[in-house]
């Protein structure tokens, strides 16, 4: 063939192919099993994209594109000028989480789209299948017209069916917590002017969708605002940077979003099983982490501080650190938290924000633990211990601060937040976060945005808040039992969730009063149900040690697991998990307010293996007396069923042990 005619040829070919690109064809990936599809299409040029399980459509043709301060929108009309497909399928293993091997499988479709104007802008789409759900992700390559943006926000629909039901967190605006209740409605019927959070959950016909985000780094966080019509469509939103309401994100060019991420199930505890989160960020960047640990840790603020020993008074001082640090040594509780009130004589430094403006460094110290004779006093006893620290206090001075918490000898630190998940206060964490790996110190985040998968590049950062958890009994008749039964579904998909669980004494004292809701064997089935690798113990030592064989199942409760299973449940009525550690089994059952029985097959025990049960459960008048905790012995085999009869607003744990022949 002449060179010429077959150069001729080729350009002819190529320029089809790009026509038939930009035709509005259907191009589509399939997860691994067929089961997830997601679909992408240009509309008159306008890039859609829509989701379906399982052969049912989930998310109708949804909109995609970004708009920014100083241009015009990146949103079409555009053609495509390439399209790569692509699959992965590896095993990781995590240095601690809720599975100890995990399986990263998907197949890619990334397509790479340019504008049919004259500036010719790029932009490049990546979707992803995967089994138990799908994600797609902006990426906007480094280019001429767009070397540095302002972005005012995403063109990212998701458009449900209007009457799919839906557990829905609304958020005070951006600036808000994730610390509320869940309101259970239909897509339509949610508030207009609603700022919903994520997890987002919804049963969408034949399967449930949790719908979060991943990867979030350099950017800001993702909420969802209903339309204003009735027509089953959320618009993404995102957090506006605090200089300026209208800019959402400002970056240089290359850039990605965070992954849009679909969880998906044929039930709603399917999602609680899913790594998907996780498998959508990048690896480990910690070269040697052994020095990261897990476990529970005793922590004296929910409880108001009380100490039995008359000559300690309920108030911060370095006597009552040394107390609590001798409970836990007794019990081999490896961590204690000293949260607000502690000043440091050498650095001229305290921890009380509140306080730093009104109180001098003389006052501070009558009123607050001497950290340096604290956490000596704690490392001789073989007691890790984690300061509190607010995020505002570290900017500027991050590496100083954390570097001098390392050399006074913490393990870690609790970085509290006054809330919000806008760029500036992502970046800040994740640089506290980095620098604390690189001072040997755990992160516990409090006040903070829900998690997204960051945990795997950086496994010192342990776990976080993001929930309306057991602190806010201090002051009012909640969480719910029904709340308690639905955060598993919901705010515990995205990850590690800081519920700070633990109360035996659900009333509290007359000096420091509590209204927990729900038993106390519901307070002990959280230790398996709620997912933690720092699990708190919140109540004070006598409260504990007045029922030893409670204590000690507590005690015996692994923090992170070489297996998750989601038994049975629903979303606001009950939950029940199986956990493997090694070759014991945990079972953890929760109930809403209303008592209920639940029968529970073992078949996921070894077959032909006798296991030792030690059940931890409701009284026969838990009902009226919510303290009452029954703890009994049995023996099971994967052949039988475990019945478990739970009080309104309560629960049971099991542990199974291999009987040894």
């Amino acid at each position: 063939m002449n060179p010429r005619r077959g150069l001729i040829i080729g350009g002819l070919l190529a320029a089809l192919m790009l026509v038939a690109c930009g035709s509005g064809k259907i191009k589509r990936v399939e997860s691994p099993d067929g089961t997830v599809v997601m679909e992408f299409v240009l509309q008159d040029g306008t890039p859609t994209y829509s989701l379906s399980y399982d052969g049912q459509t989930v998310i109708r043709p949804s909109s995609l594109g970004l708009a920014f301060a100083d241009q015009t929108p990146l949103d079409g009309p555009f053609r495509i000028v390439d399209l790569h497909r692509s699959d992965g399928d590896t095993t990781w293993t995590p240095l601690w989480g809720k599975n100890d091997t995990i399986r990263d499988h998907y197949n890619q479709l990334t397509v790479e789209l340019q504008e049919q104007a004259p500036s010719g802008r790029q932009l490049v789409l990546n979707f992803r299948a995967y089994d138990d759900g799908a994600a797609f992700r902006y990426d906007v390559p480094r280019q001429e017209p767009l070397t540095r943006f302002a972005l005012t926000g995403e063109h990212t629909a998701f458009r449900f069916n209007g009457a799919d039901s839906c557990f829905a967190l609304r958020r005070r605006g951006f600036g808000g917590n994730y610390e509320g209740d869940y309101m259970v409605t239909t897509i339509n019927q949610l508030p207009r002017d609603a700022l919903i959070a994520l997890p987002f959950l919804v049963h969408a016909g034949n399967c449930w969708v949790g719908v979060t985000e991943a990867d979030l780094t350099d950017y800001s966080g993702l909420s969802l605002r209903p339309d204003s019509a009735a027509t089953g469509r959320l618009q993404g939103d995102l957090a506006p940077l605090p200089d300026d309401p209208q800019v959402k994100v400002r970056a240089a060019t290359p850039h990605r979003s965070p992954w849009r991420v679909f969880m998906l199930g044929r039930r709603a505890g399917d999602l609680i099983e899913s790594e998907l989160v996780r498998n959508l960020n990048p690896p480990s960047r910690l070269e040697d982490p052994g020095w990261i640990h897990t476990g529970q840790v005793i922590w004296p603020w929910w409880n108001g501080r009380i100490a039995s020993n008359p000559g300690i008074s309920g108030e911060p001082s370095t006597a009552l650190m040394k107390y609590y640090t001798d409970f836990a040594a007794k019990y081999d509780i490896p961590m204690l938290l000293v949260d607000a009130g502690w000043y440091s004589l050498e650095s001229e430094a305290w921890s009380d924000a509140e306080n730093q403006d009104v109180l001098t460094m003389e006052e501070t110290r009558k009123a607050s633990y001497d950290i340096h004779r604290v956490i000596d006093y704690a490392n001789q006893h073989g007691i890790g211990v984690l300061l509190w620290v607010h995020l505002a206090s570290l900017q500027d001075r991050v590496e100083k601060v954390l570097s001098t918490y390392a050399k006074w000898g913490a393990k870690g630190i609790k970085i509290d937040n006054y809330g919000g998940d806008n760029q500036q206060i992502v970046n800040n964490l994740r640089k506290a976060v980095e620098v604390a790996a690189d001072n040997h110190l755990t992160v516990d985040f409090h006040g903070a945005y829900k998690p997204t998968g960051i945990d795997r590049t950086y496994p010192n950062f342990l776990t976080r808040e993001g929930v309306k958890g057991l602190e806010h009994s201090k002051g009012d008749t909640v969480p719910t039992t029904r709340f308690n039964v639905t955060i598993p579904y919901t705010r515990m998909l995205a990850g590690a969730m800081d519920y700070t669980p633990g109360a035996f004494d659900l009333d509290g004292t007359k000096a420091s009063p509590k209204h927990v809701r729900g038993t106390r064997a519901q307070q002990i089935a959280m230790y398996v149900v709620y997912y933690s690798p720092l699990q708190m113990l919140v109540d004070y030592p006598a409260a504990y040690e007045s029922a030893p064989e409670q204590f000690d199942f507590v005690r015996s409760v692994p923090t992170t697991w070489s297996e998750t299973r989601f038994l049975q449940g629903y979303p606001g009525k009950s939950v029940a998990l199986a956990r493997r550690k090694g070759d014991q089994w945990f079972v953890g059952a929760m109930t809403n307010e209303h008592s209920r029985q639940v029968d529970i097959p073992l078949n996921f025990l070894s077959s032909g293996q006798q296991y030792r049960a030690t059940i931890c459960r409701d009284a026969a008048d838990a009902g009226t007396n919510p303290q009452h905790v029954v703890v009994e012995a049995a023996t099971f085999t994967g052949s039988d069923t475990l019945h478990a009869v739970l009080a309104g607003g309560g629960g049971q744990a099991v542990r199974l042990t291999p009987v040894q022949n």
